[in-house]
């Protein structure tokens, strides 16, 4: 699970805050279900007030027929580089892909980040899914020579 804020105004509607969470995190609205207080929000309903001392937990259908798209991996010292992956693909199944792809030795950590940045890098065992990686997501790259 990751956590980030979503600005949005007082009185918006959960359509407004998927609109934003979109825009952050390029998550299609139609994948989106938000909930609160255990229940699925209707997109024309209000934010209420007592929602905004606590969180809203985001749920996100995965793409029918597990397909493959690109996501972009970033580091300071080297071209962006497009890779195909599928949401149901692991962490460690990524970072070894950059790590042949970019012919890394096994002392170099790799690190990946997904930007915008929630905190901490991405986990061993997690699927890409757990971080809401999607068409065009942004990973970020850092190595660490061992």
């Amino acid at each position: 699970m990751i956590l980030f804020d979503v600005d949005v105004p007082r009185g918006a509607s959960f359509l407004q805050v998927k609109q934003k969470i979109k825009e952050l995190m390029k998550v299609e609205v139609d994948r989106q279900t938000l909930v609160f207080e255990t229940e699925p929000m209707e997109d024309a309903s209000q934010v209420p007030d007592r929602a905004w001392e606590t969180y809203v937990v985001l749920s996100v259908a995965p793409l029918p027929g597990d397909p493959s798209f690109e996501i972009v991996a970033k580091s300071a010292n080297r071209e962006d580089d497009l890779i195909t992956v599928k949401e149901t693909q692991s962490v460690d199944d990524l970072r070894n892909d950059i790590a042949e792809r970019w012919g890394l030795s096994h002392y170099t950590s790799i690190f990946l980040i997904r930007l915008p940045a929630p905190p901490g890098p991405m986990e061993n065992g997690d699927l890409l899914s757990d971080y809401l990686t999607c068409q065009g997501v942004e990973i970020l790259v850092k190595l660490h020579n061992a």
